[in-house]
């Protein structure tokens, strides 16, 4: 009674963390408005678009790599999480496609100056998003910790990667081979045909004099994008990569593999806490899958094609690294790694884009809504409990009454001679009754096909002295048989 009533009076009077719910809601780049396409197709299709461009592609070579690693799920069949970092912001894994909706959240202070649009390598990124406090005087309530869910478009992509078909995809390569005193540059041009739709690219790479390449440290993937991203039989809703791998080299344990890139825009849930941004997509896709979004299909296999020349070295290629690191012995280990990495940069380059084209403001013809809620934790009392308080008042009248009783039983037990009888109507007999157990053993005793006859057994107290005599306390015995009927013969 005493622990469960502490219990009670502590849950009523000390507060405990409690978590507040704030709604959110404002607004985004909506990389599916009509506005923003014509704008994107626009700036795509300018004279200088590449000179535009380069820069930007320059700064973001290394994240879009870092991208691609970070986003695999299973590397040499381990699950792993990785944390991608672009313009000061942390994402769990991968972008997602989408840009942090939460001031505290945006990433990097720095202005981006005239580097916007196309030509966004990184900077502030303003944010709109206001909240809902019921009560003006709850603005700004900072709590212990606080957290968000916001529902927001984004980006992905459906990757799937398999061995060549050759009877509707062709792939070729044709080396040209310039030589020197101790060394030889090679290079070579692949041609890929996806079901009639050529598209080639340019690679570079070294061998000794003779102009052959070690086959224990030279490697060579050269991918192409295809069809070409600016042809006039570019597909908006799927396009291809043709991988060729030769076996005598390096990574030769990949076989030609052709990837199918099918990006879309989709609904996804973006938590924000502790500081990392996680996407989790609830929603079917939408967007790049019901209407031909070209400029933005085009501009992520741009991007593409631009990290697949950058991955080759001279002597080595980094994605045949990663593939040679991770799951070499398992090809359908391989085709998984490939579809997360690509994946990843497809997101990668959607949050790139939508950061350039909202570093400046995003016009309202090209905003889309976006609603969410703000979690405080912070310490509080529930509210409107009033059946817990009213039992609550009922248990401590009882246990005060209880506690009196007590009190006044030790009273008069200190303030009137020893009685060495039992009174069942005694809270203080009832309570060293209970606790000392001193009638275990005789209503236990005796055989066990017998009937018990408990109520004839007669209980008296006895005093407790201690080393000098003096009586402490009372403890309960049974009385015997024969003392019994002592007691009874001098009645």
């Amino acid at each position: 009674m005493v622990t469960f009533l502490n219990t009670s009076w502590g849950t009523l009077l000390l507060p405990t963390h409690v978590q507040w719910p704030v709604g959110m809601f404002g607004t985004e780049l909506d990389l599916g408005s009509a506005a923003f396409i014509n704008q994107l197709s626009t700036d795509l299709n300018t004279e200088n678009a590449d000179n535009v461009q380069a820069p930007a592609f320059q700064a973001i070579n290394a994240l879009t790599l870092l991208s691609g690693v970070a986003a695999i799920d299973i590397q040499g069949g381990v699950q792993t999480s990785s944390i991608f970092s672009f313009n000061g912001v942390s994402y769990n894994q991968s972008t997602g496609g989408v840009l942090p909706a939460i001031e505290e959240y945006s990433g990097s202070l720095t202005p981006p100056g005239s580097h916007v649009g196309l030509a966004f390598s990184g900077g502030r990124v303003p944010v709109n998003t206001n909240f809902d406090w019921k009560n003006t005087r709850d603005t700004g309530t900072q709590g212990i910790t606080k957290n968000y869910t916001v529902t927001q478009q984004g980006v992905t992509a459906n990757v799937t990667c398999q061995p060549i078909d050759r009877s509707q995809n062709t792939f070729s390569i044709d080396p040209t081979l310039t030589q020197g005193p101790n060394i030889t540059f090679i290079t070579w041009e692949a041609v890929a045909n996806c079901s009639g739709n050529l598209n080639g690219q340019i690679f570079f790479t070294a061998g000794n004099a003779s102009g052959q390449m070690d086959n224990a440290t030279t490697g060579f993937i050269p991918v192409v994008i295809c069809p070409y991203p600016d042809s006039t039989t570019f597909n908006p809703y799927k396009f291809g990569m043709a991988f060729v791998i030769f076996v005598r080299y390096l990574y030769g344990f990949l076989p030609t593999t052709v990837c199918e890139v099918v990006p879309y825009l989709t609904t996804v849930n973006v938590t924000y806490n502790r500081g990392i941004v996680s996407v989790d997509r609830i929603g079917t896709s939408s967007g790049l899958t019901s209407s031909p979004n070209l400029p933005l299909s085009q501009y992520i296999a741009t991007v593409m094609t631009y990290q697949s020349g950058t991955n080759q070295g001279m002597i080595k290629n980094t994605i045949g690294d990663l593939l040679t690191v991770y799951g070499t012995n398992n090809v359908s280990v391989v085709y998984s790694e490939l579809e997360d990495y690509w994946r990843g940069i497809v997101e990668f380059s959607s949050t790139q884009l939508r950061s350039g084209y909202s570093a400046s403001g995003v016009p309202s013809n090209m905003t889309r809504p976006t609603n969410g809620t703000m979690y405080i934790t912070t310490y509080g009392w529930q509210s409107k409990a009033y059946t817990y308080i009213l039992l609550l008042v009922v248990i401590t009248v009882i246990w005060g009454a209880t506690i009196l009783t007590a009190g006044y039983s030790l009273i008069q037990e200190t303030t009137h001679a020893s009685d060495s009888s039992f009174d069942f109507s005694d809270p203080i007999h009832l309570i060293i009754a209970a606790s000392g157990g001193r009638l275990e053993s005789q209503l236990h005793d005796g055989d066990g096909n017998e009937a018990d006859n408990s109520e004839d057994i007669t209980v008296r107290f006895e005093d407790v002295p201690d080393k000098v005599g003096s009586r402490i306390s009372k403890r309960m015995v049974p009385v015997v048989p024969e003392l019994r009927q002592r007691l009874l013969d001098s009645d």
